[in-house]
């Protein structure tokens, strides 16, 4: 006998066979047995999923010997006939084939007032019925609305949106969902064990996953992977033959990127690639998984969102556990991004690993994310380990605040016994440069006092929060906000240096006015809860004090220990619009005469 693919063998024969759509077999069984079936149906949803198949289980209900009932016995010969696709009465028709208006006249409008011969009900199945053309559907519609007595039309279709509206509103429509990993595991499982298939742990989920939620197309991989091994499948040969990965390989990554093990990444991309995996699969595939992590550690509901295994559901939660939502949040963009390098890239293994490598370990990347991932880590007491093993590059920092040391200044000490000479003698305070903290405590007048250096800002938070500092600008003073438009910010000591386009020259001097940087100082306040002075300069790049002429006497006002300015009230934003468009009115008639060519608009 010649060979019957397996996903024909154990087709469903009853509403209860049905795996994943019991939204649809419920409501049928009903209807039947209630006697309310309804003269049109419109069966939608991916391929795979059971359309055609509960179409046949609908009409064998209908003509069951022993019907109309909801359980049909498969037994009679109405039932077989059915299946075996022979009984008269159902009428199975491809669209896709049979396109025209002719071919639905000749199949449907001219026999469709005939009665049933056989059995209680025409039943007439229209596969692919989006392929139906305009004039075919016009044809259809009347026949639709007002069908016989006794006459079902299920309408079956993977794009409903190509259906038109007119024959959409005279169905009643099924959407069949995409079937469920845990449902495509459980009858594979039941199928290799009828057909003595031997399954490695593990197989059967890679399978599921490659078929995308459709049963047929699971049961088919099934079919072809016994016949490519004989009967024993082993992950191995999935992997080889469908270019899944492996959910153990995807569990081991993350848990490398997890403990920021980069030598063991460069390790696991070399074995993936000798072992003939696909690059830009395996991203694919580790992007999905992340993507289940990134959900499990935002919501504890994972029901209808992560479509995966109990037993992978729960090594999900615990991986998940290591990384916080931000982290992973930055993963994916990682991956995302590599993903679509990976289309011209010349080494894909070389792009693969300095993703791993910038995930891993964020010092070696200067991206605000990786920046953010750092302070969060630093925060949290989990300093991040920089790129380099040379990385006490942090202990240089910490030295020179033990370098107080020699400065418990015995021999400093010794010219406190000698003030009389000091003050005798102005010629020997040569000799003596480590004493300028006694000169001014005996000459005040002869050296100016050396001012404590001022705590330094964090210019990373200045930066990132600038935006927010605009926005309270525009909160106080719309018209004052449009001044700063495309400035960036930055930090002198005690000072914040607002940096202007180098074109922006007018936008600087408006900006300079006392109540504007009044205005701003006090911004920076609200949101940073910083005192400040303020400085303005043309161009970016590094701090650069200016020119004194060229830095107005309001744009350094203030500082860290001047009292606090006064809320800006003087200026309002008629004023400040004026001003605006007067210094850039001005701007556009300096341009013209540097350049009459220009003209103005």
């Amino acid at each position: 006998m010649a060979h019957q693919s397996l996903y024909r063998v154990y087709r469903p024969q009853t509403f209860g066979d049905v795996v994943g759509q019991v939204h649809v077999t419920r409501t049928l069984r009903n209807a039947v047995t209630e006697g309310s079936v309804a003269h049109a149906y419109l069966f939608s949803g991916p391929r795979g999923t059971g359309k055609t198949t509960t179409a046949r289980i609908l009409a064998k209900a209908l003509d069951c010997e022993s019907g109309p009932t909801p359980d049909p016995d498969n037994t009679c010969e109405a039932c077989r006939e059915i299946t075996d696709g022979r009984f008269p009465d159902v009428y199975e028709i491809d669209a896709a084939s049979r396109t025209g208006v002719d071919a639905l006249r000749d199949e449907v409008i001219s026999k469709v007032n005939y009665a049933a011969t056989r059995g209680g009900f025409k039943v007439y199945i229209i596969d692919e019925v989006h392929m139906l053309s305009t004039a075919a559907f016009n044809a259809l519609l009347k026949t639709l609305e007002e069908p016989p007595p006794k006459t079902v039309f299920v309408l079956c279709t993977t794009h409903p949106h190509k259906v038109p509206e007119t024959i959409l509103s005279r169905c009643q429509r099924f959407d069949f969902r995409r079937i469920g990993t845990e449902d495509i595991v459980g009858r594979l499982a039941h199928i290799a064990a009828a057909e003595k298939i031997t399954v490695e742990e593990g197989t059967l989920p890679l399978i599921a996953r490659h078929a995308a939620g459709g049963m047929r197309d699971a049961i088919g991989t099934l079919d072809q992977l016994s016949s490519f091994t004989g009967g024993s499948i082993t992950v191995a040969d999935v992997e080889g033959l469908l270019g899944e990965v492996d959910t153990a390989r995807l569990f081991e990554v993350t848990g490398l990127l997890a403990d920021r093990d980069v030598a063991g990444l460069f390790a696991f991309v070399a074995d993936l690639v000798e072992s003939g995996h696909d690059v830009a699969e395996f991203v694919r595939a580790l992007t999905g998984h992340v993507r289940d992590l990134y959900v499990l550690a935002a919501t504890a509901e994972t029901a209808g969102i992560v479509d995966v295994t109990e037993a992978d559901a729960a090594r999900l939660r615990t991986q998940a556990a290591r990384f916080d939502l931000d982290r992973l949040a930055r993963v994916l963009d990682e991956l995302g991004r590599v993903a679509g390098e990976l289309r011209w890239a010349p080494d894909n293994r070389l792009a693969l690993e300095i993703a791993l490598a910038r995930i891993a370990r964020p010092g070696s990347d200067l991206t605000l994310e990786s920046l953010a991932e750092r302070v969060a880590a630093l925060e949290a007491g989990a300093p991040v380990r920089a790129v380099a093993a040379p990385v006490p590059a942090p202990a240089p920092v910490s030295a020179p605040v033990a370098k107080p040391e020699p400065a418990p200044t015995p021999a400093v000490a010794a010219p406190a016994p000698i003030p009389a000479p000091v003050r005798v003698e102005p010629a020997a305070a040569a000799p003596a440069p480590v004493a300028p903290e006694a000169a001014p405590a005996l000459e005040p007048t002869s050296a100016p006092a050396r001012r404590p250096s001022p705590p330094s800002f964090d210019v990373a938070e200045l930066r990132r929060r600038w935006k927010d500092v605009l926005r309270e600008v525009k909160t106080v003073r719309p018209a004052a906000s449009k001044m700063f438009m495309d400035t960036e910010a930055d930090v002198d000591g005690d000072t914040v240096v607002v940096e202007f386009r180098p074109e922006a020259r007018v936008f600087k001097s408006m900006a300079e006015d006392a109540e504007v940087t009044a205005l701003l100082r006090n911004s920076i306040q609200a949101v940073l809860g910083w005192h400040v002075a303020i400085r303005y300069q043309l161009g970016r790049g590094a701090v650069r004090a200016e020119d004194p002429d060229e830095v107005h006497p309001s744009s350094v006002a203030g500082g860290r220990n001047a009292p606090p300015t006064p809320p800006v009230q003087a200026a309002d934003d008629d004023s400040l619009d004026r001003m605006f468009t007067e210094g850039l009115g001005a701007a556009i008639v300096n341009e013209n005469v540097k350049d009459p060519g220009k003209g103005t608009t």
